[in-house]
């Protein structure tokens, strides 16, 4: 779903995406106002946890006896889907559409998207 927005909507949207966490909340600070920027900002912030507990996640199956390999490979994996994300976010982002990536959005949905 394709809509007309400014340049500027658009610029600030690919800055949210481009920089999880800190280019959402930059892009929530200097255009509240803007829907389009905000709903990329949102999944900025939620693409970021989601990152942080993937990691957190191999992080702690790699700590267990035994399960230093399957900690290896769920690192490996969810390296992986992340970055395809966020290429994937990226260019949804420049291409000025709402995307809504499953888990990310789900969670950007109760943060107040």
């Amino acid at each position: 779903m394709s809509s007309t927005f400014s340049d500027e909507e658009k610029t600030w949207g690919f800055i949210a995406w481009l920089i999880p966490l800190i280019g959402g909340i930059l892009a929530l600070l200097f255009k509240p106002n803007y829907n389009y920027v905000k709903h990329w900002a949102y999944l900025s912030i939620s693409f970021f946890v989601v990152a942080v507990i993937a990691s957190v996640v191999a992080y702690v199956v790699s700590l267990m006896p035994f399960m230093s390999f399957l900690g290896l490979i769920l690192s490996a994996l969810f390296g992986a889907l992340l970055l395809v994300v966020w290429i994937l976010g990226i260019l949804n982002s420049l291409n000025k559409v709402y995307w809504a990536p499953p888990i990310i959005y789900d969670l950007a949905k109760r943060l107040g998207l």
